[in-house]
């Protein structure tokens, strides 16, 4: 019997996800565990795979929106059910499930069925293009009326979007709605990760009326903890980072101060029984943000493993929305780009967030001397409707204190 590919359920609040990718044509033969789909949630791009050795059959059109647990195409045992599968489930002319992007249609012949083969060229002026080519044309805002295809019948494909895409732009006419000046370099379509980001920072400066105080700690307890524990690792352990330090400092003064725990639902203000730090991370795909849970609960040893784990995931591309949703409160950490102050802005619908810079060496009085002192620049931005100066000031003196003595964190 046929056994169904479903949409998973990747996380307590996902509803939906978006069918980007079919990595087979229909009729071709798939291997158990091989990745036969890619669906996109938000930020979270997931591969499905096949749960069996068998013959594919898609049924969902790429680019769609589908329901979880709906169930967007088969995997047959053999030709005999697939057979089945071709005449109870028929797939509508021209949708792009099971044909392999841009497969030249000589070879989609011998695997797609007839149900699921692209239309052949028609008169009357129709163009002509693959669904990749579409989708590509649309998100760059090519005109396929100006691209020459050189797939099978004029057939627009991949190759000639890269081509339109590689060509050298011309200034357009000068009107008074351009400068005839300037000519455009690249495009760069507000999608995706990007459109999340997008959105996110919109709805937070929008809604909120942002403040930002500064002020500098000493780093010199964090690096004593952070030096002693990483000896005694055993090799192959998890080191701690001055992040997992600085989360659980935020969690606990978070305990102290819950004022700053806190969202805004209409007319309520929501104070959070639970304390979630996440991380904003950019690994070269777009800003992220991972979530420790709990954090307030967690030691800091534990908070580093989970962040390595948070990390590996983030690379693989195999984060989940769990891992994503539900923060409480936001750290940004720029040091690492040798960013000393900056503004951060609230990662909505949370309230408040922590800009972090680098840590700098710097004369520092201290018992009515000048030592040397590893400073570090703390940027606390938060939501003045619902929280005022003095309240985010003393978070802040909080959070300095148990950042120069990490005891204190106990």
């Amino acid at each position: 019997m046929a056994i169904e590919i479903k949409i998973p359920k990747l996380g307590l609040t996902m509803e939906e996800a978006k069918l980007v990718k079919w990595s087979f044509n229909a009729g071709q033969a798939v291997a158990a565990e091989e990745t036969v789909a890619v669906i996109e949630t938000d930020k979270v791009s997931f591969e499905i795979v096949s749960p069996a050795d068998g013959i594919i059959y898609p049924l969902a059109s790429l680019g769609t929106m589908i329901q979880v647990s709906q169930v967007i195409g088969y995997v047959a045992a053999d030709e005999t059910e697939l057979a089945v599968l071709q005449k109870e489930h028929p797939v509508e002319s021209g949708a792009a499930a099971g044909q392999p992007e841009d497969q030249p249609e000589d070879q989609a012949d011998h695997t797609v069925p007839a149900a699921t083969k692209a239309a052949p060229p028609q008169s009357g002026g129709r163009i002509i293009s693959s669904p990749l080519a579409r989708r590509m044309a649309k998100e760059h805002g090519l005109d396929l009326a100006n691209i020459s295809g050189t797939g099978p019948g004029g057939r627009i494909i991949e190759t000639d979007i890269h081509q339109a895409l590689a060509a050298p732009k011309q200034a357009p006419p000068a009107t008074s709605d351009s400068d005839p000046l300037l000519t455009v370099a690249d495009e760069i379509p507000i999608q995706g990760i990007r459109k999340i980001i997008f959105k996110n920072m919109h709805l937070s400066l929008s809604t909120q009326a942002q403040l930002t105080l500064q002020t500098e700690a000493s780093a010199k307890g964090m690096q004593t903890v952070r030096n002693c524990r990483n000896t005694i690792l055993d090799p192959g352990e998890t080191k701690i980072s001055y992040n997992a330090i600085i989360i659980k400092a935020v969690a606990m003064a978070l305990r102290q101060h819950p004022t700053m725990n806190a969202s805004v639902d209409g007319d309520v203000i929501n104070v959070w029984k639970q304390v979630h730090v996440g991380l904003a991370m950019d690994l070269g795909n777009g800003l992220i943000v991972p979530k420790i849970r709990n954090a307030d609960t967690l030691s800091i040893m534990a908070i580093a493993k989970e962040l390595g784990q948070l990390v590996e995931k983030a690379k693989q591309n195999s984060l989940l929305p769990d891992d994503l949703q539900g923060g409480t409160f936001t750290i940004t950490n720029l040091g690492a780009w040798g960013v000393d102050h900056f503004t951060p802005i609230v990662n909505f619908p949370e309230s408040a967030i922590l800009g972090l810079g680098r840590i700098v060496e710097k004369p520092w009085v201290k018992n009515n001397e000048v030592v040397v002192d590893p400073r570090i620049s703390l940027s606390l931005t938060f939501d003045h409707r619902i929280i005022d100066g003095a309240p985010g000031a003393m978070f802040l003196k909080t959070l300095t204190q148990m950042i120069e003595d990490p005891l204190l964190m106990l």
